[in-house]
């Protein structure tokens, strides 16, 4: 009679998912640029299964046939950006490359004329310091790692494309995989905790894809308007950067301001007044979307101090790039939301009821985060 298998005990079972969960974060880590298209796609996936799912559910077709539908339309969006946006980007990014010292070295000029106009001279040492050129070589070739990045796109755009499509047809049987390793003891709160981490990331998610494709155009435009050049990969960046909280705006606000000081201007202006017409640009349109996009497509949707997010948002950027920035605040939520269930479970409580009441206060911060919006601007509004 064959003997029966030995059973793993609960401490060898824990110190094997541990393991195997740390294996796979440093091969995510050491192997990030192979990973980095496949996490990609999962991120886009992600974010188009509502429309699978919509297809299905609307005009009854099969699994395949809707993310067929849904895949097709993505590549065609890709193309059409593709044809329209990179070769005005790619030009820009050229000409920024052999213009960018001599524009750093007209902001830099125009500065010490200033103080030298409010008897402030002594300050030019400081201003036209001897890292000046060190500076313009310094951003010119980051600008040529830009763009010698964009030989691997092509590569990596086909492997992210083929991933996309295996994520929208088979999204249910990951699902429903993952679901099946959930010991049956704790199975309905660990889904539980799941389908709140799910709505979280995919609000987040959704909400800040939005938030970048919107003030990348809007801002491409303004700066055209006023005639900054590189109109394009200004707000590009300036799109990217509103990953970041706070110095983020800042930050592109910074970059287009000096690239303004650094540029004769169109109109006639003072330049000084030229780059105080980008700044009132980029604190109007930083103002609509406090008061306009920010609290309709995302409000407040986690829970975590300012600190916590730059924080969380600078050390995702340094470990995957722009991948990283992009998830870096609903990893560190949902983080949170597992500490909470820890911390119940450490206390001998119902870790369902503390999740409800985080998820009831997410909601209300939410809706109040519209309805201040709402009263600021019917308050500005009234005479």
């Amino acid at each position: 009679m064959p003997q029966a298998p030995s059973r793993w005990t609960p401490t060898t079972k824990r110190v094997v998912v541990a393991s195997l969960v740390a294996l796979a974060v440093l091969l995510a880590v050491a192997l990030q640029h192979i990973v980095a298209p496949f996490l990609w796609a999962f991120v886009v996936g992600y974010v188009l299964l509502p429309a699978v799912a919509f297809l299905e559910r609307r005009f009854r077709l099969r699994r395949g046939i809707a993310a067929a539908i849904v895949f097709l339309l993505l590549v065609g969006s890709i193309a059409l950006v593709i044809r329209l946006v990179a070769p005005i980007a790619a030009a820009e990014v050229r000409d920024a490359q052999r213009a960018l010292p001599a524009i750093v070295r007209n902001a830099l000029n125009t500065v010490a004329d200033w103080l030298r106009g409010l008897e402030m001279g002594d300050l030019d040492v400081v201003v036209l310091g001897q890292g000046t050129q060190e500076i313009a070589q310094g951003a010119g070739r980051a600008l040529v790692s830009v763009a010698t990045a964009a030989g691997r796109l092509a590569l990596e755009l086909l492997l992210f494309l083929v991933a996309v499509l295996f994520v929208l047809r088979d999204a249910p049987r990951f699902g429903a995989f993952l679901a099946r390793q959930v010991p049956r003891p704790h199975r309905r709160e660990i889904l539980h905790i799941a389908q709140q981490v799910d709505q979280l990331i995919a609000r987040y998610i959704r909400g800040q894809l939005l938030l970048v494709g919107l003030m990348s155009t809007v801002t491409a435009v303004g700066l055209s308007l006023l005639g900054v050049p590189y109109s394009v990969v200004l707000g590009l960046v300036t799109g990217v950067l509103e990953l970041i909280p706070i110095a983020g705006p800042i930050t592109a606000g910074a970059i287009a301001s000096v690239v303004a000081l650094g540029h004769p201007n169109p109109f006639g202006w003072a330049q000084l007044g030229y780059v105080g017409a980008v700044v009132a640009m980029y604190t109007v349109l930083r103002h609509a979307e406090d008061y306009f996009v920010v609290p309709s497509v995302i409000g407040r949707i986690v829970h975590l101090h300012p600190l916590v997010v730059i924080f969380s948002v600078l050390a995702g950027g340094a470990i995957f790039g722009l991948l990283g920035v992009l998830l870096a605040v609903p990893a560190a939520a949902t983080i949170r939301l597992v500490l909470v269930y820890v911390m119940a479970k450490l206390r001998d409580e119902d870790p369902l009821a503390e999740l409800e009441r985080e998820i009831e206060a997410e909601v209300a911060d939410v809706t109040a985060a519209r309805e201040g919006a709402r009263a600021q601007v019917a308050g500005e509004g009234a005479p």
